[in-house]
């Protein structure tokens, strides 16, 4: 990641984006990559690329890790935290009268849940090939209003309880259930792509505000 975007907020969640993990990282300068093995693994895969690898000094990379946290440190949401949803308010959330102006203009376009990608939803169709029926599997969303649809009907059968439960899920519910992690990871893709403006980080704050 050498060039944030403007709609990042990594780093609220403890992610420095000039040194990424995984089993190799990996930096760009230029037309020059740079890697540095992390795991087992990772070192296995350097060494079977030895013929066209060669060693470098570390301070080429670290003039890389510098530029990207000077980048990182002038985004406009880089003192975004999200500290003050790690207490135990869950019905305080789900009943805050935010909701319904956070709600109001959200036209259920599913957009931030199909760019998300801590997003995994999805629902079994199928169709006739004309030699037999086949089941698929294709994303679906939490902000449409057939979603989890039964023999019964819906759950949720307003705009209001889909987009509450969006983001009760990323903010309050999967945090509880996993040691305080939330359902984000601050890339920041929502905010960019979502047609009315709203995004995780505002109504992060608006609860924040409220509890």
């Amino acid at each position: 990641c050498n060039r944030p975007e403007e709609t990042c907020f990594c780093s609220a969640f403890g992610i420095d984006a000039s040194n990424p993990s995984g089993d190799v990282t990996a930096w760009r300068m230029g037309e020059d990559y740079y890697f540095s093995a992390n795991t087992k693994k990772g070192e296995a895969l350097l060494a079977s690329l030895g013929d066209v690898l060669e060693n470098c000094a570390d301070d080429a990379v670290e003039q890389i890790k510098s530029a990207v946290k000077a980048v990182m440190a002038k985004l406009p949401l880089a003192n975004t935290s999200f500290e003050g949803m790690k207490k135990d308010d869950l019905l305080t959330h789900f009943k805050s009268e935010k909701w319904s102006s956070l709600s109001e203009a959200c036209i259920g376009c599913g957009t931030c849940t199909f760019v998300c990608p801590t997003c995994q939803c999805y629902d079994i169709r199928e169709f006739d090939t004309g030699h037999g029926v086949k089941k698929f599997r294709c994303w679906d969303s939490c902000m449409y209003s057939d979603f989890t649809q039964m023999a019964h009907g819906n759950p949720r059968t307003s705009q209001l309880e889909r987009f509450r439960q969006r983001f009760m899920h990323k903010l309050v519910y999967y945090p509880d259930n996993n040691e305080g992690i939330f359902g984000c990871v601050g890339c920041g893709r929502c905010i960019s792509k979502c047609p009315i403006s709203m995004n995780i980080v505002k109504v992060e704050k608006a609860l924040e505000v409220q509890s």
